[in-house]
């Protein structure tokens, strides 16, 4: 916010100098009574004006869908221009329209004339408000035009600047050119759809030369005709027809024999060759073309026209080839792609005692052997369809990229995947997939006794690393740490108490504390944990961890509602396990409002394992958070380590038992503990 400082300064400046007053604060309520009923009317008339004027409506690429969002965002920014909540927010929502309009190469001169129009409009309807006097109508005039004249200066001033920074030498602009060749390759590359590769190429036509017409025109060899399949500037047509026909035309026939770019910097004096009627129509005057082609296919043509002679350097010729070439290379990949889809291939039928468990999937439908049922716990009739499939997922995550297999045309992908079986187990299977163009074959291995092998000896080995690290760091800054207290100690003695020097002083001792306790953390997460159990009620936890959030409470209105069925004992370390269930309670009060209510329900699952749901009245979180929350170094909490619940993790998981936080947004948090029953206790 500090950058944003002397705009504030020059807005506020701005306000003083057209007189604002609190008079315009209190208008904005009965302005927003009275226009809003209007605002789709006004909406829709200002596109529709736009759509008379090529030049302003060139900036338009997206059709009616664009227009749609368009006139979404115009009835917002009605609303708030009418409520002028000048904050900084809105000055940056302003600004951001400003810097937006040189992006998509719209000249000021519009918006100007646009404010022009929404003006007239607005006042039109003020004026037509019969139960309005004539003070009263002058009034709510003359503080609209206020708004509206603000709104404009933010929006002109973010223009300018950008407009100024856009100025760059030639050197920049060939590099921007690279730059966005780089991007459309890594599109084509990674698969977009050519529809959208065709959108990239017109837009960054656009942003590159800033034309007023763009297009990729698709060449159609059936009937040698060409169809508009992107475009900027001229809207598409309403049904996918043809434009131009390349038989009939000698111009086309000339750019799509040519393999290099074609630049004519003046149609009308470029007597050899006579241009489309629409390009007459839209007064074009110079044009930078290319073919898009294979060696022995034409795919189409992409373009950039100007209402003003241009003209072109060395670099733009390379640009345009090298774009028409990514997007050649795309459709010929596609085409391949397509060719693959409409042949069919078969694989031998599974064997159905196959060690490791095999799918075969065609279309929607799977053939599973019986290793598949052993190990989700469903019978084939139950793994029928990829839906099926999908409900035994609890997540999916690919670890290597795609590779091609060389005994067959597909690929092959790796990855694990964590099922549930119907008794609630979670089982984790690795998964190799063989993708044809027309079926797929899986091979699973069910590896989850070696990932929780795995997970262990890795956490051991990373908290063994921490602990060894900050036990050192610690060692290394007591120190240091020391010499910070003493010399504090002795400033104290050189100020008065309530000088600003002494809250200094005290804003670094608090610095020094929250450093100490931040190694005394990471070293108690690292420590391994050594347990002294003895059979303990976990009714009594509940009540002796929330006796020790005493000095949390005090002045608050909170409650905890404890339940359970019977007295249940554990086998645990009932230290522990308070410094657990005090950390869920802390929790829980600071994300409740008062009356802040917390539950403990304590029951019994079976007769060997208990579960305790902790849960309160507060806003709750989402399934990101809750997969992340008992992660180390994981807050959402503006101070904190984000080490407390990776710490009670830790304790709950060395008694044997599982913490699981549940996400139910809006609903209050929530978390289910589940620890095995005291052998003595069944």
């Amino acid at each position: 916010m500090t950058s944003d400082r002397p705009f504030l300064r020059r807005f506020e400046d701005l306000k003083r100098y057209i007189d604002w007053h609190s008079e315009d604060d209190q208008c904005s309520a009965e302005l927003v009574a009275r226009l809003t009923p209007h605002f789709e009317a006004i909406v829709t008339d200002f596109y529709d004006e736009i759509r008379r004027h090529a030049t302003a409506f060139r900036v338009i690429t997206g059709g009616q869908r664009q227009i749609a969002r368009l006139k979404n965002s115009l009835t917002v920014w009605l609303h708030d221009a009418l409520e002028a909540q000048y904050d900084a927010d809105f000055l940056e929502k302003r600004r951001r329209i400003g810097r937006r309009h040189v992006e998509i190469g719209l000249d000021q001169i519009y918006v100007n004339a646009a404010f022009a129009r929404i003006r007239g409009r607005l006042h039109e309807i003020l004026t037509a408000q019969e139960d309005l006097s004539e003070d009263r109508r002058n009034v709510l005039k003359q503080s609209l035009d206020k708004r509206l004249d603000l709104d404009l200066a933010i929006m002109a001033d973010a223009y300018h600047i950008e407009y100024q920074v856009r100025q760059v030498p030639v050197d920049h602009a060939r590099l921007k050119q690279q730059k966005l060749l780089a991007v459309l390759s890594g599109d084509a590359l990674a698969g977009a759809a050519l529809e959208t590769l065709y959108d990239q190429a017109v837009a960054y036509l656009m942003e590159t030369f800033a034309g007023d017409f763009a297009e990729y025109l698709e060449y159609r060899p059936a009937d040698q005709t060409f169809c508009l399949r992107s475009a900027a500037g001229w809207p598409l047509p309403e049904e996918d027809e043809p434009v131009d026909r390349c038989s009939q035309d000698a111009y086309f026939r000339f750019i799509t024999s040519m393999r290099d770019c074609v630049g004519i910097e003046d149609h009308d004096l470029n007597t050899e060759l006579s241009p489309p009627i629409r390009y007459r129509e839209h007064r074009i005057v110079s044009s930078l073309q290319v073919a898009v082609r294979s060696e022995d296919d034409v795919y189409g043509i992409l373009a950039v026209h100007f209402q003003k002679r241009r003209q072109f350097r060395a670099s733009d010729y390379d640009f345009m080839v090298s774009m028409a070439n990514l997007i050649a290379n795309a459709v010929h990949r596609k085409g391949i792609e397509s060719q693959r889809q409409q042949s069919e291939h078969q694989v031998r039928r599974l064997i159905d005692r196959l060690p490791a468990g095999a799918v075969y999937v065609a279309g929607h439908h799977l053939q599973v052997n019986q290793a598949v049922e052993v190990m989700t716990g469903h019978d084939r009739e139950q793994l029928a369809t990829i839906d099926d499939w999908n409900r035994l997922l609890v997540e999916s995550s690919d670890y290597s990229s795609a590779q091609p297999d060389a005994s067959a045309e597909g690929t092959i992908h790796q990855s694990e995947v964590r099922i549930v079986r119907p008794d609630g187990e979670q089982r984790i299977i690795a998964q190799l997939k063989f993708k044809s163009a027309v079926d797929e074959i899986w091979l699973l291995y069910d590896i989850t006794e070696q990932e929780e092998q795995r997970r262990k000896q890795l956490q051991a080995e990373r908290l063994a690393a921490i602990g060894q690290m900050i036990t050192g760091l610690a060692h290394e800054s007591r120190n240091a740490l020391q010499r910070i207290q003493a010399c504090t100690e002795m400033l104290e003695l050189e100020f008065q108490p309530e000088s600003a020097e002494m809250k200094l002083i005290g804003r670094l001792q608090q610095a020094q504390d929250d450093l100490q306790q931040l190694f005394d953390e990471v070293r108690n997460y690292a420590a391994p944990i050594i347990l002294e159990t003895r059979p303990t009620d976990l009714v009594q936890v509940c009540r002796q961890a929330w006796e020790q959030t005493m000095p949390l409470r005090r002045g608050r209105d909170t409650d905890l509602q404890l339940q359970w069925e019977q007295e249940v004992l554990i086998q645990a370390d009932q230290f522990r396990l308070v410094q657990v269930f005090r950390n869920l309670f802390e929790n829980a009060l600071a994300a409740c409002a008062d009356p802040a209510i917390i539950r403990a329900e304590v029951s019994l699952a079976d007769e060997s394992l208990v579960r305790i749901t902790v849960s309160d009245n507060g806003p709750g979180f989402d399934e990101t958070i809750a997969k992340r929350m008992l992660e180390p170094f994981f807050t959402t909490k503006t101070k904190g380590s984000g080490l407390g619940m990776a710490i009670a993790s830790r304790i709950v998981e060395s008694h044997g038992g599982q913490i699981v936080p549940i996400s139910q947004p809006g609903r209050g948090g929530k978390f289910l503990l589940s620890f095995p029953v005291a052998a003595d206790a069944r």
